[in-house]
């Protein structure tokens, strides 16, 4: 079993929040709390802004936040790494490593020109990785939230080999992550979840991944799907390396993205609505209070859900920061949700809502290891009991045993441009390198 060498100084935290306090006191909290509420939030940015004498980081802190796209400012990789480069250019004696070279070493030769909406949360972080790997020389640290929840195990390398340079050029590095975060063995599963099936039909698909400048100039970019139409057992578990194109997918079931083609899932035929829950809860709540998440008039059924999946949890920890949902709607603002709490919450929705199918994009993010398996069970023993099916999404080899389906994601770039556009073309096989 592949495991991490700890000779990096490494600080461990049971909660999502207490690794984010301590990182917001790294940084003198130059990032506001998205997870608490507008009220928090703006709170956050307005003691920023009342008070720019205030001790802070400064220009020789690097640092790479907890949601890695929090510390990339810009549109495209490329100029995240331009940026990069000219400021360690006016730093340095010597010329940095070109923005081009930098790419190249982490992977993200081919999606320099890409917009930041399509990376993946791997090439997100990796991107944060090369940015960082640029400062190195006349940084005085660098600190790096929870990277294990974002890398798969094939990029460790591209983590290690950002801290053998900056062991190489003298700069302190330290890791703030959460328990078991970095655990590469399959997590014990009690008992299988009830059986259930269901068919996914995936045909000429043409995902939309052009900027906003690429439309204004009637550039086409796009990346396409390979055909498949195949009935599954539930959970079913796409994995596979970062940027392959697993959430890409899940976007396009979700009808969260712009595409062209067929994505459909059925269950004895009938057509089912997907509903995703995404890697990056926070952004998907859109600092939405749990009020405004729960008021559809579907109150009492998501409630219901919540507790169902609270109970199931049974974790010290899940007991200890929740409480039914309907003592936490009526607290408002006092006493802002924990991420474990949004979690539950926009799933418990997605479930009320019936007639669906749940994906679940890298459940384990900002969660501990235990609090992560025990969230994922009982989702999908709540899913199942309602006769919806649900897909996991994960580049982590912790939920092989539960996985009752598993299907491999790759993408295949095309050895030189594509004049219309295409960027590259996802494939989704039986087995890891096997055929399609």
């Amino acid at each position: 079993m592949l495991q991490w060498k700890h000779d990096i100084p490494t600080r461990y935290f049971a909660t999502y929040e207490a690794l984010e306090e301590a990182f917001r006191e790294r940084i003198a909290g130059l990032v506001p709390r998205y997870h608490a509420g507008t009220r928090v939030f703006w709170e956050d940015f307005q003691q920023l802004y009342e008070s720019p004498q205030a001790p802070g980081p400064g220009d020789a802190e690097a640092y790479i936040t907890i949601n890695p796209r929090d510390c990339l400012a810009f549109g495209s990789p490329y100029q995240v790494l331009q940026a990069a480069w000219l400021a360690a250019r006016q730093h340095q004696a010597s010329a940095p490593e070109s923005p081009r070279h930098v790419a190249e070493k982490f992977g993200l030769g081919g999606q320099l020109h890409q917009a930041m909406r399509s990376l993946s949360g791997g090439e997100t972080v990796r991107l944060a990785l090369a940015k960082a790997y640029l400062a190195a020389r006349h940084a005085d640290r660098l600190t790096i939230a929870s990277p294990f929840s974002w890398l798969s195990l094939d990029h460790w390398t591209d983590f290690r080999m950002l801290a053998e340079h900056y062991g190489n050029c003298g700069t302190p590095l330290e890791l703030f992550a959460l328990e078991g975060e970095d655990s590469t063995a399959p997590a014990p599963f009690g008992g299988a979840p009830a059986p259930l099936t269901f068919a996914w039909r995936l045909k000429g698909l043409r995902l939309d991944l052009g900027t906003l400048m690429d439309h204004l100039h009637d550039r086409p970019v796009w990346a396409g799907v390979v055909p498949r139409d195949e009935t599954l057992d539930s959970p079913c578990l796409l994995c596979g390396d970062n940027g392959q194109g697993k959430s890409l997918v899940a976007k396009t079931l979700a009808a969260a993205m712009p595409y062209t083609g067929e994505a459909s899932v059925h269950v004895s035929g009938a057509p089912l609505r997907a509903r995703l829950l995404f890697q990056d809860v926070f952004n998907q709540t859109l600092m939405r209070s749990m009020r405004q998440l729960t008021s559809r008039g579907n109150t009492g059924p998501v409630a219901a859900v919540f507790e169902e999946i609270l109970a199931a949890m049974g974790t010290p920890s899940a007991a200890g920061r929740t409480q039914n949902l309907s003592s936490r709607v009526g607290q408002g603002d006092r006493n802002p949700p924990s991420l474990l709490e949004l979690k539950i919450l926009l799933t418990a929705v997605r479930l009320a809502a019936g007639t669906t199918v749940l994906i679940l994009d890298e459940p384990d993010w900002g969660l501990s290891r235990s609090d992560a398996v025990a969230f994922v069970t009982a989702v999908v023993n709540a899913a199942h009991a309602r006769s919806v099916p649900v897909i996991l999404i994960s580049h982590k080899p912790w939920w092989q045993n539960l996985a009752r389906s598993v299907r491999w994601v790759w993408k295949e770039t095309p050895a030189a441009p594509d004049a219309g556009g295409c960027l590259f073309q996802v494939h989704i096989q039986d087995r890891p390198g096997g055929d399609a």
